[in-house]
């Protein structure tokens, strides 16, 4: 029988990883918000680091919660920040 008290196993809190992720993405759309008001279309944003958050995943998460105003491409992640670009309205 396994004695669970002395494990040295140790885990990532996965639900803990989901809110963070989620935060994230909340922080993306809050900042795409702002600048779209200000009327700019693109900025930069830190890819999430050492949080177990794919970048791709985060991008489409962006993406699909903005029904596609706010995206990000292939070209768009470099040295450890993403470009987004905001939708411009057509008239």
């Amino acid at each position: 029988m396994k004695d669970y008290h002395n494990t040295n196993k140790v885990f990532v809190n996965q639900d803990q990883v989901n809110i963070n992720f989620n935060n994230h993405v909340d922080s993306v759309i809050a900042e795409a918000k702002s600048k779209a008001k200000m009327g700019i279309d693109r900025f930069h944003y830190p890819t999430p680091r050492k949080q177990c958050i794919d970048v791709w995943e985060f991008i489409e998460a962006v993406s699909e919660r903005t029904d596609d105003t706010v995206y990000a491409g292939d070209f768009d992640v470099k040295d450890g920040l993403i470009r987004f670009s905001i939708q411009t309205q057509e008239s």
